[in-house]
């Protein structure tokens, strides 16, 4: 830094010249004393005179306070009687005479050597001073007088701004990357790139900082690596922390009072708490704000030189204010953590509900701070604080959950929520038999939740299940009891585990639409496992849409979350199921084969959604031309799924796939039974899209006339439906039917709308073999779409589904976690390749068709 700086230096000598005035600026620690001092050096190592003064907050007010500094070694015999009043700090003005005795007096320091007139902290002059400094100023061309000021901050007296008018301003600024590594080399030796970026992030390039670091540094002996990187934060963080403090010290009891109160409030507070901390008028809170922000005296090292005790008394005054004037709970509490437990009656509520909103985001670490914190209050209910924090710790995968949570439980077993929350902890240890026997001792509440562990463990399943609660209406929509008009006019939203398992109902009953207003309303800012939850359930809502554009982008985003938190067994199997679905429909069998064989794990083999794994595999065998392995795979689904009782098709239509296997290998009797089977579940169900599916299958499985109008009825209820993809499928049936018996025209028809449907949905396998037996019909051939909903990526035909549905700029960013004004940058691009001038076109032009993407678009 020395010979950097002697060579910075040599380069403003060259410019401070006698008749000239320089203002040297920069914020504290950017090297202005440090100019000023090689500057003096200089002048005098050339026989030249040099006189020097510092401005000082505590002498502002003191008339030609700076005046005195720099003459008071003066020989008396040279001062002019004029000026002997402004040396003795007894003018009563600064008149003219006053200003133009002391002009002449530097005049004469000057002679014919020269003189250089250096200030420091010039903004903390006193008025008489920079009177004294804008006269010479307009004067010192025609003198042997250099003048040098350093100011550090803004200066409002009009006298400064004359000085402004006619120096040479040089602006001192912080250190570059390669001048702290050039600084790190000269004392401890080449640096990593690691060392010098912790050294610049913890000292903001400031010089001053930069150099006291590193001479901390080499003193603890720490050397330029990247694995010493941690020790520059930690030591930085301690050194900035004294260089803040040295400044504030020097500052009005105003200026400390509010950097104390922003060190604790932080940098934006709520203006009405600020005034009521710091005990400030109007007028002396803002000038203080002014040189607080323009000294840069804020941050936590404000704080260090605050005894502990007044440190807390100011964090739990912050508290009452802030509740007073209606702050969050989360602003309350983070500053009831900085103080002694016992103090305020409602601490431990207000802790306790923060906690809450901490779980709810997911914030694990700070929830358990909170709880911790919550459980020293004396009149703190330890149950809930403990069922909190190991909620928290479950939902942050720690250890100890369960342990705390069987610890709340038993410290209040009539407290069904923390029965609840026992309940998922087991579930993510895989211990259903435990859990059941803990809910089935507990309130009907609690006791509903075996519903939602049903849905994963056979051993959860209830033997009945209240209609009064979501979760028993998803218990009987399973297991098939229920209509589907019955069970949507059931359906409530009022928590997130509600919201949940009603979306689930609403898409069995093929209220599609209504499912994915259900789910963009559950918060996103909840667990990861949560959230992947939410995402696999849109994504399967938009797979029976035919959309599967939107329905991977889901899936993409479930599978970042799913990585974050493996042991939610049911949500993998069944993400995976789905991604491996729409693998097939993009024909890329290969991929799919390998992402079931690896999804097959020993832990998901136990739970209910294996069985869509294994349907899954059954198609994909299935397309390779393997009935007999396809056969076994449906079977096999049959048998995993006959654990459960759970016989809605809408859930899971192993049948179906499992009869057209049959047909295949020629046991058409057994397809028929199996076909029939689904068809008979399906029309009590109710629902358009199971029962179309099952009459497809059974008009497959038919021969002659009778298979042709069960495929025609398949098609008519699909219409009624918003099962686009499904429909596809059931036209291609009918056409291919219609065309071997003879009726090219109808068959024409029906493959040209499958075609249509295919390329709008996105399924390159479905569109392939409707285009094929189009052509086998005798019609030309038949160019693929490549325009319209098929040209828009993932991105864009998601934020356009949520947009043609409504929704808008904000809640568009909420539900796919992208930046608000990022939404409308991708809605422009999305009208121009649908040819749409806004949102009102953009259901009519999408219709449900979603574009064809890369090679892996899940992020696996």
């Amino acid at each position: 830094m020395g010979n950097r700086r002697k060579a910075w230096c040599a380069g403003i000598s060259d410019q401070v010249t006698p008749g000239t005035t320089t203002v040297l600026e920069g914020a504290p620690g950017t090297g202005k004393t440090a100019a000023l001092d090689d500057l003096a050096a200089h002048w005098e190592s050339s026989g030249r005179n040099v006189v020097r003064a510092r401005g000082s907050a505590l002498e502002g007010d003191l008339p030609f306070g700076i005046v005195a500094q720099l003459f008071d070694l003066t020989d008396p015999a040279l001062v002019p009687p004029e000026a002997l009043g402004a040396l003795r700090l007894t003018a009563p003005a600064a008149d003219f005479a006053v200003l133009h005795g002391v002009y002449r007096l530097a005049a004469a320091l000057a002679g014919t050597s020269g003189l250089l007139i250096a200030v420091d902290d010039v903004q903390w002059a006193d008025a008489a001073s920079l009177r004294w400094l804008a006269y010479l100023a307009l004067r010192v061309q025609r003198l042997p007088i250099a003048l040098v000021l350093a100011v550090g901050e803004r200066c409002d007296d009009p006298a400064y701004g004359e000085i402004i008018a006619t120096c040479r301003r040089v602006v001192l600024g912080n250190m570059s990357w390669d001048a702290v590594r050039a600084h790190v080399s000269s004392t401890l030796g080449v640096p990593a790139p690691e060392f010098v970026t912790a050294c610049l992030d913890a000292t903001g390039g400031n010089p001053s900082i930069v150099t006291r670091l590193v001479q901390a540094l080499a003193e603890d002996g720490v050397p330029p690596t990247a694995e010493a990187a941690w020790q520059v934060v930690q030591r930085g963080a301690e050194v900035r922390g004294e260089v803040v403090a040295a400044r504030l010290r020097r500052r009005p009891a105003a200026v400390v009072t509010t950097a104390h109160c922003l060190a604790v409030l932080g940098p934006s507070p709520h203006p009405g708490v600020l005034a009521e901390l710091t005990r400030l008028s109007p007028v002396e809170l803002a000038e203080a704000m002014r040189t607080v922000q323009l000294f840069g005296v804020t941050g936590p090292a404000v704080l260090d030189d605050l005894p502990a005790s007044a440190r807390a008394a100011l964090h739990l005054r912050a508290a009452q204010a802030l509740r007073a004037h209606g702050a969050s709970d989360r602003a309350v509490a983070e500053q009831l953590l900085e103080t002694s437990p016992g103090l305020e009656p409602w601490a431990a509520e207000v802790l306790d509900r923060a906690a809450q909103e901490a779980v709810n985001r997911g914030d694990t670490s700070g929830a358990a701070r909170l709880l911790w914190r919550a459980l020293r209050e004396p009149v703190a209910n330890p149950a809930r604080a403990l069922r909190l924090l190991g909620v928290a710790e479950l939902v942050g995968d720690l250890p100890g959950a369960t342990s705390r949570l069987r610890e709340a439980y038993q410290s209040d077993v009539d407290d069904s929520e923390s029965a609840v929350a026992l309940s998922y902890a087991l579930h993510a240890e895989g211990k259903p038999a435990e859990l059941t026997s803990l809910l089935a001792n507990s309130s009907p509440w609690a006791q509903a939740h075996l519903a939602v562990h049903g849905l994963a463990w056979q051993e959860a399943v209830p033997v009945s299940a209240s209609l009064g609660t979501p979760a028993g209406v998803l218990h009987h929509v399973m297991v098939g009891d229920i209509s589907a008009e019955e069970a949507v006019a059931l359906v409530s939203t009022g928590t997130t585990t509600s919201a949940l398992a009603s979306a689930m109902v609403l898409n069995l009953a093929d209220a599609l639409d209504s499912a994915l207003t259900v789910l963009d309303d559950v918060d996103r800012a909840q667990a990861p496992a949560l959230r992947a939850l939410t995402y696999v359930m849109r994504a399967n809502v938009q797979r029976r849409k035919g959309d599967l554009a939107s329905a991977r982008a889901d899936l993409t985003l479930a599978g970042d979350h799913l990585r974050q938190d493996r042991r939610w067994h049911a949500i993998s199997a069944w993400h995976a199921a789905l991604v491996a679905d729409i693998l097939l429909e993009e024909s890329r069998l290969d991929e799919a084969d390998a992402l079931i064989s690896e999804a097959s794990t020993d832990e998901a083999r136990r739970v209910w959604s294996f069985g869509g794994l294994l349907t899954v595999r059954g198609r994909m065998l299935t397309a390779r031309g393997d009935d007999h392995e396809a056969l076994e795979a449906f079977l096999a689904a049959g048998r995993h799924c006959a654990s459960w009782p759970y016989r809605n098709p809408a859930a899971l239509a192993w049948r179906s796939g499992a009869a057209l296997a049959c047909a295949a290998l020629g046991d058409g009797e057994r397809a028929r039974e199996l076909a029939l089977e689904e068809v008979a579940l399906a029309r009590a169900w109710g629902a358009p899209r199971a029962l179309g599916m099952a009459l497809r299958a059974a008009g497959r499985v038919t021969a002659g006339a009778a298979g042709r109008t069960l495929l025609e009825e398949a098609v008519r209820v699909l219409r009624s439906s918003p099962a686009r993809l499904e429909l596809a499928r059931a036209l291609v049936d009918l056409g291919v039917v219609s065309r071997r018996q003879g009726d090219a025209a109808a068959a024409r028809a029906c493959l040209r709308d499958a075609l249509d449907l295919a390329q709008k949905c996105g399924s390159s396998a479905m569109a392939a073999r409707a285009h094929s037996e189009l052509v086998a019909t005798g019609a030309g051939p038949r160019r693929l779409r490549q325009t319209g909903p098929t040209a828009l990526t993932p991105t864009e035909h998601q934020v356009a589904a949520l947009a043609a549905r409504g929704r808008s700029d904000e809640e568009i960013a909420s539900t796919l976690l992208m930046p608000a004004d990022a939404v409308e940058v991708v809605l422009s691009g999305t009208y121009r390749k649908l040819g749409v001038s806004g949102r009102l076109q953009l259901s009519e032009a999408l219709d449900a068709g979603p574009p064809t993407v890369g090679s892996d678009p899940f992020g696996r």
